[in-house]
């Protein structure tokens, strides 16, 4: 067993594996109304970074779509953690973590500033599937939460992230992918909540931590 794999001692497929994951769950705002959270988390490897591109949708949001980016700093062999940082817009950048602890990647994270800060818990169940739960903060309020499932869609044995065979090249690639997150990408302004705070988006999550990591998952 190294320090990346889980409990049964296989290597995490989310976020170790390039694929597309699709995420479907409930997003709890600052007054704990339950609202049904979908999207859609594409994962991609280069040499020197891997990137999640997710989108979130909040039934009940003002803005509906929560488009987060994550760069995240490529694990060492044996080494059970690493940095991502994510800029969506916010405020301000989000820094965070990824720590592997047997069949969880712990996800926690905070803005620049330290105003902004969560946490999110992504479990493995299958390799093709990871339960993201998290919740996000404004310094001493919470401001959202959410438990999600991630479904692996697309990325597996034999195939590309957007879902062709390895090799090819279809027509828009990733076109559905690049959008959901879990994580802090969750908007900090909940409905229900008259107040406008601004923050990070949606991430879990990866899954999955939502600008910090909801799209998770």
């Amino acid at each position: 067993m190294t320090g990346q794999d889980d409990l049964r001692g296989r290597p995490h497929t989310y976020l170790f594996k390039p694929g597309l994951w699709q995420a479907d769950g409930v997003y709890y705002d600052t007054l704990e109304k339950p609202h049904l959270q979908t999207g859609e988390l594409l994962i991609e490897h280069a040499p020197d970074a891997w990137t999640i591109d997710s989108r979130m949708n909040v039934t009940g949001q003002d803005r509906r779509d929560f488009v987060s980016r994550y760069t995240v700093t490529p694990f060492k062999e044996g080494v059970s953690y690493t940095e991502w940082k994510s800029h969506t817009g916010g405020p301000e950048p989000v820094f965070g973590l990824f720590v592997v602890v047997q069949e969880s990647i712990l996800m926690p994270w905070q803005s620049q500033s330290g105003k902004f800060w969560g946490q999110e818990v992504l479990s493995s169940v299958t390799p093709d599937l990871y339960l993201s739960r998290g919740f996000a903060f404004i310094q001493d309020r919470k401001a959202y939460s959410w438990a999600v499932k991630l479904a692996r869609v697309a990325g597996g044995e034999g195939e590309d992230p957007a879902g062709g065979p390895c090799g090819s090249s279809p027509e828009s690639p990733g076109s559905a992918g690049r959008q959901a997150g879990v994580g802090p990408e969750g908007p900090l302004d909940s409905p229900g909540d008259e107040a406008s705070r601004g923050g990070p988006e949606p991430a879990p999550e990866a899954g999955a931590p939502q600008d910090g990591p909801r799209r998770g998952e």
